[in-house]
């Protein structure tokens, strides 16, 4: 890609980006819902694992293993008012994002960002809430990596513009790490582990930040029961089978991801 083109791509990129703005009325610093505590919002279940109990703004999030965990925090982020871009991450479900509660007007996606998806990230934590940065195309992971030089540069404009960076995948440098793990499915009808239609299951999330001990927990992802109102969720595992979950009447999702 020629010079002109590659900047006649980002010229494009940012007069989308101030549509989207416009026309949701959340450019960076203005979000309702996202700002009063300086953070982006996670799902309630998930905010006592992070020290300001979301994601602070103008840093960089680090997520790998289970997708259910950005997939979340994505739905629950443009829930609450935040403008959310997802770049190169052309496999990620939206179906179940949806299904989690999301709000597609808030949400753009680059699915081809071109040979510089950091560039074009970096364009957009100039007026995007949350940013998703992935290294993958339609075929799967891309095997690209980040120099610690362009990680410090995009961290760096994280921070002027107080937008939050959410890589999936390894990144360089101090960052927030967050990691999923599935440790079982959860079958339906409910009889025991390995038998049935899958209706969910069970993962373990650390999350480790900079000058702080890692903690973690386990949750389950439910659905409603067969005629009930409400989204696909997390809930605490020791809630499961509790009295706080009715696994029995959930009903098993097409747009269940690990």
């Amino acid at each position: 890609m020629g010079a002109a083109e590659k900047s006649g791509e980002l010229e494009d990129l940012r007069r989308r980006l101030s549509r989207l703005s416009g026309e949701t009325g959340a450019l960076a610093g203005t979000a309702s819902g996202v700002l009063s505590a300086g953070v982006v919002t996670v799902p309630e279940v998930l905010a006592p694992l992070f020290s300001k109990r979301g994601l602070p703004r103008g840093t960089v999030t680090a997520v790998v293993g289970a997708s259910v965990i950005p997939m979340s925090i994505i739905a629950e982020a443009s829930r609450a008012g935040a403008t959310v871009a997802l770049v190169g991450l052309p496999r990620l479900n939206l179906a179940a994002a949806v299904e989690m509660g999301a709000d597609l007007s808030r949400i753009a996606v680059v699915t081809e960002p071109g040979v510089d998806r950091l560039e074009v990230a970096a364009v957009l934590l100039d007026g995007i809430d949350l940013v998703v940065l992935g290294f993958e195309d339609r075929l799967g992971p891309t095997g690209a990596s980040v120099t610690p030089a362009r990680a410090r540069v995009l961290g760096g404009r994280a921070r002027k513009q107080s937008s939050t960076l959410m890589v999936l995948g390894d990144w360089p440098g101090t960052a927030t790490r967050v990691r999923g793990e599935v440790r079982e499915y959860r079958h339906l009808p409910l009889r025991r582990s390995g038998y049935g239609r899958i209706g969910g299951f069970r993962v373990d999330v650390q999350v480790s930040a900079p000058g702080a001990r890692p903690v973690s927990e386990e949750f389950d992802l439910v659905v409603p029961g067969l005629g009930e109102d409400g989204v696909m969720h997390l809930v605490r595992a020791e809630e499961v089978g509790a009295g706080g979950v009715d696994t029995a009447s959930a009903r098993p999702s097409l747009a269940v991801a690990n």
